[in-house]
């Protein structure tokens, strides 16, 4: 398998998250544990390779081409940041602890088991790492285990679902990193968008391709990178993090923020310190979900002044079309205009929901983009008989034949859960 080799091979927001933290909370600790959802099995040889592709994150640094490149794209980093960033290793023979739990052994004598992988560390220096290690666990499980896929296809694929989706109006950036099948897999999704957008994404009333969440895909073809908060777990200890009588807390941006300064308010404490990060509102899109949306609404409601310096919402649970009418309702009553605000969705997007969501916000006079992510990186069919020497995408689009489908391996809690936090499962995203 193909072994991560930029620092900038991740999510936007996994950066913007570091700077944010390294302001307000540079001396938290934390602790992120996997959780592998779907109950998938993996076998030893693909745990072996996992190992071998984590460690090898100690070895990439960002280079000073890569910095050149922040500099001028992603304005929203200080130079302190990018020094910071220069300056940053990955230690995951200290931080990362990776266990293969032993559950059968099956007619060929290969050994099949769970995996428990835990991160603990520095906030900082920690929170880095969930990307690139879904992405591994992703390709290590598909060229290793699951192998009856391959490319053939790929690339015509991607520009239909770009064509569709820019010829009905839908903007859309591509978010599809942690679960990718492969490295080769989204960058020959990027490929088949951008050949859809130069032929599809002009003219009046079409969609386009506003970039992806990978930063070094939007590098690799000079296109922007997108991204600002997510849900991102972690379990806080450490004498400078308020401890509940575990000694763990359950959190995140919104989450840890909540947990360290109460929960009233907290929604409107996160938007207030990530506007001290990012001044600029460059990054102002706000997560609308982490207790639900009624505790959101009410802190987004309750500064209006704010409300309105913020670009929009993500809407990452829940009901999509009940939340364009909460948002439009939302928008109006702090004065702002709804076709000037965007709603994000971005909750388990295939082509046509994006087509009738993107509908559904014409109609009620809302801004609206889309992030997609498995839709564009994980689709491919079963194939008993791989062409794996097709290493560029060609051939015509598989039409037929039984899903190969991504792994399910993780989750976070549902949204606006009221257990203690100590009840609370610990994942990633």
């Amino acid at each position: 398998m193909a072994m991560i080799t930029s620092i900038l091979d991740t999510d936007l927001y996994k950066l913007t998250m570091q700077a944010a933290v390294l302001k307000h909370y540079p001396n938290c600790h934390v602790a992120y544990r996997f959780t592998n959802r779907g109950g998938t099995l993996f076998s030893s040889s693909t745990f072996t390779a996992i190992e071998a592709a984590v460690s090898h994150l100690s070895t990439i640094a960002l280079t000073s081409t890569e910095r050149s490149w922040l500099e001028k794209r992603c304005p929203f980093f200080s130079p302190s940041y990018l020094d910071y960033l220069e300056a940053f290793r990955f230690h995951p023979d200290e931080q990362v602890s990776i266990e293969f739990v032993k559950k059968n052994t099956d007619s060929d004598g290969v050994e099949w088991g769970s995996l428990e992988i835990e991160i603990k560390g520095n906030w900082a220096e920690t929170i880095p790492y969930e990307v690139p290690i879904m992405a591994i666990i992703s390709e290590a499980y598909f060229v290793t285990d699951c192998t009856q896929w391959d490319y053939v296809g790929q690339l015509a694929l991607a520009k239909e679902k770009g064509k569709t989706l820019f010829g009905a109006g839908c903007v859309v950036s591509e978010f599809g990193t942690r679960r990718r099948r492969s490295y080769l897999s989204q960058d020959l999704v990027m490929q088949g968008l951008l050949s859809a957008n130069e032929e599809y994404g002009k003219g009046e009333g079409r969609g386009k391709l506003a970039g992806t969440s990978n930063i070094h895909f939007a590098q690799k073809y000079d296109v922007a990178a997108i991204g600002t908060i997510a849900h991102g777990m972690a379990c806080y200890f450490g004498s400078s993090c308020k401890l509940t009588d575990s000694g763990d807390l359950l959190a995140e941006w919104i989450m840890g923020i909540a947990a360290m300064h109460g929960y009233v308010g907290s929604n409107g404490l996160a938007m207030d310190l990530w506007e001290s990060a990012y001044p600029s509102g460059a990054l102002s899109i706000a997560l609308t979900d982490t207790f639900t949306t009624a505790p959101f609404f009410d802190d987004f409601l309750s500064n209006p002044e704010r409300a309105r310096r913020w670009k929009g919402l993500r809407q990452d649970s829940g009901d999509p079309v009940k939340f364009i009418k909460l948002a439009k309702e939302a928008f109006l009553q702090v004065g702002a205009n709804p076709k000037e605000k965007v709603i994000v969705f971005s909750d388990g997007l295939d082509i046509p929901k994006c087509v009738e969501l993107q509908k559904k916000c014409v109609e009620a006079g809302v801004g609206c983009s889309f992030g997609v992510g498995t839709t564009f990186t994980n689709d491919y069919k079963i194939v008993f008989n791989p062409d794996k020497a097709n290493l560029t995408g060609a051939g015509e689009v598989p039409r037929s034949g039984e899903p190969s489908k991504a792994l399910n391996m993780v989750r976070p809690p549902p949204p606006g859960s009221h257990l203690p936090l100590t009840h609370l499962p610990s994942s990633f995203l």
